[in-house]
């Protein structure tokens, strides 16, 4: 084969390798366009659908965040309502109490009240007034029975017996306790306190008393 030769086959080599380099060129070219479409496609379907999402998403936030707000509004007017309400319970409260001691003091000024005060008054004065005199009618009864001792027998002397009074310390009462304890006696226990009395202190306001609960029985 001559050198012409050589040079033809190996421009003709060179002319299929390069064919078949723009024919490989073309179909990768195709590939690449084909697959960059469909991965563009892909990609914006994506981002579409990451946009929707993100859009819902959102959305249902900002739902979310407006109900709270709408909720914790209720509660602020609801707590508003309810200081209002407990501030003029307490003021109506205190008016009310101011009037009721206004309608006290009214009442305690009216003439029949204030009758009814100076007649209690005076009732416990007179009854300490009472006390006092039955007292020093005791002191001059003791008095009276020590010197009687002293010029009387033996045998006229009263005879005293704890067991027949039927109240349990009695010798150490005052006047204004055996007068309160006589009203729960029974008529047989009140003539043995009168007879007891009678032979003993000799008070006038037990022995009155004594008597009373028995034209009671």
């Amino acid at each position: 084969m001559t050198h012409t030769d050589q040079l033809v086959l190996s421009g003709r080599r060179l002319k299929r390798q390069s064919l078949l380099f723009i024919e490989q060129t073309r179909h990768s070219g195709g590939v690449f366009v084909s697959e960059a479409r469909a991965a563009s496609v892909a990609f914006g379907d994506e981002i579409t659908a990451a946009t929707q999402k993100l859009a819902a998403t959102t959305g249902r936030s900002a739902g979310t965040l407006q109900r709270a707000f709408r909720k914790e509004a209720v509660n602020w007017r609801n707590l508003a309502i309810k200081t209002r309400d407990a501030y003029l319970l307490a003021l109506r409260t205190q008016v009310s109490g101011v009037e009721d001691r206004a309608t006290v003091a009214r009442e305690a000024l009216r003439p029949a009240a204030l009758q009814t005060s100076v007649l209690r008054a005076t009732h416990d004065l007179l009854g300490g007034a009472q006390g006092l005199v039955d007292q020093r009618l005791q002191q001059a009864t003791q008095v009276r029975k020590r010197a009687s001792r002293a010029t009387t027998p033996a045998k006229r002397r009263p005879t005293r017996k704890t067991g027949h009074v039927p109240i349990r310390n009695y010798d150490r009462l005052t006047a204004k306790d055996v007068v309160e304890r006589i009203q729960r006696l029974s008529g047989r226990q009140a003539t043995a306190l009168l007879d007891y009395e009678q032979a003993g202190k000799n008070r006038a306001t037990v022995i009155r008393a004594a008597k009373q609960r028995l034209a009671a029985n």
